[in-house]
Protein backbone atom coordinates (compact mmCIF):
# COMPACT_ATOMS: atom_id res chain seq x y z
CA UNK A 1 0.00 0.00 0.00
CA UNK A 2 1.42 3.37 -1.04
CA UNK A 3 1.52 6.51 1.11
CA UNK A 4 -0.96 8.35 -1.17
CA UNK A 5 -3.43 5.46 -0.88
CA UNK A 6 -3.00 5.38 2.90
CA UNK A 7 -3.86 9.11 2.99
CA UNK A 8 -7.01 8.44 0.94
CA UNK A 9 -8.05 5.67 3.35
CA UNK A 10 -7.25 7.94 6.31
CA UNK A 11 -9.64 10.53 4.87
CA UNK A 12 -12.40 7.92 4.76
CA UNK A 13 -11.55 6.67 8.27
CA UNK A 14 -11.84 10.19 9.71
CA UNK A 15 -15.38 10.70 8.38
CA UNK A 16 -17.25 8.81 11.14
CA UNK A 17 -15.17 10.52 13.83
CA UNK A 18 -15.97 13.95 12.36
CA UNK A 19 -19.67 13.06 12.10
CA UNK A 20 -19.82 11.79 15.70
CA UNK A 21 -18.10 14.94 16.97
CA UNK A 22 -20.58 17.08 15.04
CA UNK A 23 -23.65 15.14 16.17
CA UNK A 24 -22.76 14.20 19.74
CA UNK A 25 -20.61 17.15 20.60
CA UNK A 26 -22.69 20.02 21.90
CA UNK A 27 -19.62 21.88 23.09
CA UNK A 28 -17.40 24.40 21.38
CA UNK A 29 -14.50 22.00 21.92
CA UNK A 30 -16.28 19.21 20.00
CA UNK A 31 -17.03 21.62 17.16
CA UNK A 32 -13.35 22.70 17.04
CA UNK A 33 -12.24 19.06 17.04
CA UNK A 34 -14.66 18.29 14.20
CA UNK A 35 -13.35 21.33 12.31
CA UNK A 36 -9.70 20.35 12.90
CA UNK A 37 -10.21 16.76 11.76
CA UNK A 38 -12.24 17.94 8.77
CA UNK A 39 -9.46 20.33 7.71
CA UNK A 40 -6.83 17.60 8.23
CA UNK A 41 -8.97 15.24 6.17
CA UNK A 42 -9.44 17.85 3.44
CA UNK A 43 -5.67 18.44 3.33
CA UNK A 44 -5.09 14.74 2.68
CA UNK A 45 -6.99 15.31 -0.59
CA UNK A 46 -4.26 17.65 -1.75
CA UNK A 47 -1.34 15.67 -0.39
CA UNK A 48 -2.40 12.24 -1.64
CA UNK A 49 -2.47 13.47 -5.24
CA UNK A 50 0.68 15.54 -4.88
CA UNK A 51 2.60 12.64 -3.33
CA UNK A 52 1.29 10.18 -5.90
CA UNK A 53 2.67 12.37 -8.69
CA UNK A 54 5.93 13.26 -6.90
CA UNK A 55 6.68 9.67 -5.85
CA UNK A 56 5.37 8.25 -9.13
CA UNK A 57 2.83 6.20 -7.17
CA UNK A 58 -0.30 7.02 -9.15
CA UNK A 59 -2.56 3.99 -9.09
CA UNK A 60 -5.93 2.72 -10.25
CA UNK A 61 -6.91 2.52 -6.57
CA UNK A 62 -6.12 6.22 -6.09
CA UNK A 63 -7.87 7.28 -9.29
CA UNK A 64 -11.00 5.42 -8.18
CA UNK A 65 -11.09 6.00 -4.43
CA UNK A 66 -9.71 9.54 -4.12
CA UNK A 67 -12.81 11.15 -5.66
CA UNK A 68 -15.06 8.74 -3.74
CA UNK A 69 -13.36 9.74 -0.47
CA UNK A 70 -13.90 13.42 -1.32
CA UNK A 71 -17.58 12.87 -2.03
CA UNK A 72 -18.12 10.81 1.14
CA UNK A 73 -16.47 13.51 3.26
CA UNK A 74 -18.44 16.38 1.72
CA UNK A 75 -21.79 14.58 1.68
CA UNK A 76 -21.48 13.26 5.25
CA UNK A 77 -20.59 16.68 6.68
CA UNK A 78 -23.21 18.53 4.62
CA UNK A 79 -25.90 16.07 5.78
CA UNK A 80 -24.97 16.69 9.42
CA UNK A 81 -25.02 20.45 8.81
CA UNK A 82 -28.55 20.10 7.40
CA UNK A 83 -29.56 17.90 10.34
CA UNK A 84 -28.23 20.54 12.76
CA UNK A 85 -30.09 23.34 10.90
CA UNK A 86 -26.82 25.09 10.12
CA UNK A 87 -27.88 24.65 6.52
CA UNK A 88 -31.61 25.30 6.59
CA UNK A 89 -34.55 26.50 4.52
CA UNK A 90 -33.91 27.05 0.83
CA UNK A 91 -30.20 26.50 1.43
CA UNK A 92 -30.92 22.78 1.74
CA UNK A 93 -31.55 22.91 -2.02
CA UNK A 94 -27.84 23.62 -2.47
CA UNK A 95 -27.01 20.37 -0.67
CA UNK A 96 -29.58 18.45 -2.74
CA UNK A 97 -28.04 19.82 -5.94
CA UNK A 98 -24.50 19.03 -4.81
CA UNK A 99 -25.36 15.48 -3.74
CA UNK A 100 -27.37 14.86 -6.91
CA UNK A 101 -24.52 16.02 -9.13
CA UNK A 102 -21.98 13.96 -7.22
CA UNK A 103 -24.09 10.81 -7.60
CA UNK A 104 -24.82 11.42 -11.28
CA UNK A 105 -21.23 12.21 -12.24
CA UNK A 106 -19.94 9.21 -10.26
CA UNK A 107 -22.42 6.95 -12.05
CA UNK A 108 -21.50 8.50 -15.40
CA UNK A 109 -17.77 8.02 -14.80
CA UNK A 110 -18.28 4.38 -13.80
CA UNK A 111 -20.53 3.77 -16.82
CA UNK A 112 -17.91 5.21 -19.16
CA UNK A 113 -15.04 3.40 -17.44
CA UNK A 114 -16.92 0.13 -17.97
CA UNK A 115 -16.87 0.92 -21.69
CA UNK A 116 -13.19 1.76 -21.74
CA UNK A 117 -13.72 5.53 -21.84
CA UNK A 118 -11.62 7.26 -19.17
CA UNK A 119 -13.06 10.42 -17.66
CA UNK A 120 -10.33 11.96 -15.48
CA UNK A 121 -11.06 14.76 -13.05
CA UNK A 122 -11.11 18.19 -14.62
CA UNK A 123 -9.40 21.29 -13.21
CA UNK A 124 -12.86 22.75 -12.60
CA UNK A 125 -13.83 19.66 -10.59
CA UNK A 126 -10.72 20.10 -8.45
CA UNK A 127 -11.67 23.74 -7.76
CA UNK A 128 -15.21 22.60 -7.01
CA UNK A 129 -13.93 20.12 -4.44
CA UNK A 130 -11.69 22.76 -2.84
CA UNK A 131 -14.61 25.19 -2.49
CA UNK A 132 -16.90 22.44 -1.15
CA UNK A 133 -14.29 21.52 1.46
CA UNK A 134 -13.53 25.13 2.44
CA UNK A 135 -17.25 25.82 2.75
CA UNK A 136 -17.76 22.69 4.84
CA UNK A 137 -15.00 23.80 7.21
CA UNK A 138 -16.49 27.30 7.52
CA UNK A 139 -19.98 25.93 8.14
CA UNK A 140 -18.78 23.56 10.86
CA UNK A 141 -17.49 26.48 12.94
CA UNK A 142 -20.05 29.07 11.80
CA UNK A 143 -22.12 28.82 15.03
CA UNK A 144 -19.04 29.95 16.95
CA UNK A 145 -18.62 33.18 14.99
CA UNK A 146 -22.08 34.69 14.75
CA UNK A 147 -24.60 35.34 12.00
CA UNK A 148 -22.42 37.35 9.61
CA UNK A 149 -19.87 34.54 9.39
CA UNK A 150 -22.75 32.12 8.80
CA UNK A 151 -24.07 34.26 5.94
CA UNK A 152 -20.62 34.34 4.32
CA UNK A 153 -20.35 30.55 4.71
CA UNK A 154 -23.79 30.10 3.07
CA UNK A 155 -22.65 32.31 0.18
CA UNK A 156 -19.69 29.92 -0.10
CA UNK A 157 -22.17 27.02 -0.18
CA UNK A 158 -23.98 28.56 -3.15
CA UNK A 159 -20.65 29.24 -4.88
CA UNK A 160 -19.77 25.58 -4.33
CA UNK A 161 -23.16 24.65 -5.77
CA UNK A 162 -22.60 26.76 -8.89
CA UNK A 163 -19.15 25.21 -9.41
CA UNK A 164 -20.60 21.76 -8.77
CA UNK A 165 -23.33 22.17 -11.38
CA UNK A 166 -20.94 23.77 -13.86
CA UNK A 167 -18.35 21.02 -13.55
CA UNK A 168 -21.13 18.41 -13.78
CA UNK A 169 -22.25 20.00 -17.04
CA UNK A 170 -18.64 19.87 -18.24
CA UNK A 171 -18.48 16.14 -17.51
CA UNK A 172 -21.77 15.62 -19.33
CA UNK A 173 -20.52 17.47 -22.42
CA UNK A 174 -17.19 15.60 -22.43
CA UNK A 175 -18.94 12.25 -22.02
CA UNK A 176 -21.39 13.09 -24.82
CA UNK A 177 -18.46 13.77 -27.15
CA UNK A 178 -16.86 10.42 -26.27
CA UNK A 179 -20.11 8.51 -26.69
CA UNK A 180 -20.89 10.25 -30.01
CA UNK A 181 -17.39 9.58 -31.34
CA UNK A 182 -17.66 5.95 -30.32
CA UNK A 183 -21.11 5.60 -31.92
CA UNK A 184 -19.81 7.19 -35.14
CA UNK A 185 -16.85 4.81 -35.16
CA UNK A 186 -19.13 1.80 -34.59
CA UNK A 187 -21.39 2.92 -37.46
CA UNK A 188 -18.55 3.04 -40.00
Amino acid sequence: MTIPNILTLLRVALIPIIVVLMIAGDSDAARWWAFSLFVASALTDYFDGWLARKLKQESDFGRLFDPIADKLLVVAVYFVLVNDDIIAGWNVLAVVLIVSRELLVSALREFLAGRGIPMPSSKQAKYKTAVQLATGAALIVSPLFGPLFGVVAIIGLWLATALTISSGYGYWMRSSEHISARADKAGE
